[in-house]
């Protein structure tokens, strides 16, 4: 059984925020609520020598996620191919795995109250294509695919860009790995008692 993840480039991110839109109109987010990519904005230096930052986050798709964990309802699982989702029919919207998360990316989702994050796509990722945001990048920030198998071209972006996990203080093994984190500190930032919870995506509260 494959075990997917996701390689991003900081790199190559521009923060055009194709990957939220992209992702918002395939699951049917409504403009102006929360998705589930955010791009943060990351700024360092005083003028003229300043550096920007853009910072896809989304679902980390941890081993050892401690929104399952939490979840007494089985909600919030683990699938066979390792993609972490929520089955929205057995959510009871306790907002227990939103606490969990330490990266602050659950969100709860309208009217309905239940808990919502990034599954890559998993309906796709079962069809043998690509999760949306990796197709609407226009830079190629982006590569998914099998980190057990060592010729994938995930597991090659990783291996020759020395990518890695965020926060790994956390002990979560997170398996969307980051590339050219040349400012990891600022990056991982912590706001309040999550790391990016109440960070607000740089995109347009239009899309």
């Amino acid at each position: 059984m494959a075990r997917y993840g996701l390689f991003i480039d900081l790199s190559r991110c521009i923060g055009c925020c194709s990957c939220v839109v992209a992702c918002k109109n395939y699951h049917g987010i409504p403009a102006g609520e929360d998705g589930r990519i955010k791009i943060l904005d990351r700024i360092t230096g005083e003028y003229p020598e300043v550096e920007r930052w853009t910072f896809p986050l989304m679902c980390m798709q941890c081993e050892y996620p401690p929104c399952v964990s939490v979840c007494r309802y089985n909600a919030s699982h683990k699938t066979d191919n390792g993609i972490i989702t929520v089955d929205h029919d057995k959510c009871i919207g306790c907002e227990l795995c939103t606490l969990a998360c330490p990266y602050g990316v659950r969100v709860m989702r309208g009217e309905e109250n239940v808990a919502d994050s990034c599954d890559l796509c998993l309906d796709r990722v079962i069809a043998g294509e690509d999760p949306y945001c990796v197709q609407a990048c226009p830079t190629g920030a982006m590569v998914f695919g099998d980190l057990d198998d060592p010729e994938s071209e995930v597991s090659r972006s990783i291996r020759r860009e020395n990518a890695s996990p965020i926060m790994e203080k956390y002990r979560t093994k997170p398996k969307i790995l980051y590339a050219n984190m040349n400012k990891r500190d600022l990056l991982e930032k912590g706001i309040g008692g999550h790391p990016f919870g109440n960070n607000q995506s740089t995109c347009p509260q239009h899309l």
